[in-house]
């Protein structure tokens, strides 16, 4: 009697162990991607997006997820207006937060104990910026190129009835949360125009533009030119989850 009691006892906790096994794979295997999904369709509503973005959520060490304790995350965004401007790419890593696992998985939406916040990218291309630059300058923009930290502007001008090509450079920067271009040097039909020539269509070339109707809690602290594009850095504050203060 004793051994079948024990053999009951050995397949009961077997049991217990493999259920136990099968509850952790599940949890590993289906829990990110619920709250992940949660946390797209709360930024989507937060920001207010045509389509969710996509997220991925990290946890360090992995158990952590279990107790609903994030290291960061990313959040991808493509093809996205930003205020007045259209960005081809917003990227969001988020800083270490806290989720109630029981309570999002059972309402369908990630409840935090707080809003997320994090630090932002922003990629803006080459056509936008010709938009923007289009807007702000007294000049006609043709169109522009981004390389080399610095940015050309195409344009032309016209010298006794005739239109001549010209293309003015210089640096295109970030201040006061304004875009500013400063051009420093102009060409026309390929030859360099000398300084007190080119002065007035430097003037006309530059141009400031503020950088409006971002976000709630968007703050663009830096521009950098690179290839075909200009990358904007900053930060972001108070995306809130569902149910969170």
């Amino acid at each position: 009697m004793r051994r079948l009691i024990s053999a009951g006892l050995v397949v009961i906790l077997v049991l217990a162990l493999l259920a136990g096994v099968v509850a952790l794979i599940g949890a590993y295997t289906f829990l990110p991607p619920i709250l992940e999904s949660a946390v797209a369709r709360d930024v989507q509503d937060e920001l207010n997006l045509d389509q969710a973005p996509e997220v991925r959520l990290e946890s360090d060490p992995q158990t952590a997820i279990l107790v609903g304790t994030f290291s960061g995350g990313r959040v991808s965004l493509r093809d996205v207006n930003l205020g007045d401007v259209r960005a081809e790419r917003a990227i969001v890593d988020l800083d270490p937060f806290d989720v109630d696992v029981s309570e999002s998985v059972f309402r369908g939406e990630a409840v935090g104990d707080g809003p997320l916040s994090g630090r932002l990218r922003v990629t803006i291309s080459e056509a936008e910026i010709s938009r923007l630059a289009g807007d702000a300058a007294r000049t006609p923009i043709a169109g522009v190129q981004l390389e080399n930290g610095r940015m050309r502007v195409r344009s032309t001008i016209t010298v006794f009835g005739i239109e001549v090509p010209i293309s003015v450079s210089g640096k295109l920067s970030l201040r006061d949360g304004k875009l500013v271009f400063v051009p420093d040097s102009l060409e026309a039909a390929g030859v360099p125009v000398p300084d007190e020539m080119s002065n007035q269509l430097l003037s006309d070339a530059a141009f400031t533009y503020p950088l409006q109707g971002l976000p709630d809690g968007t703050r663009i602290t830096g521009a950098r030119v690179e290839e075909n594009s200009l990358v904007l850095t900053g930060e972001i504050r108070g995306l809130r989850l569902g149910g969170s203060g």
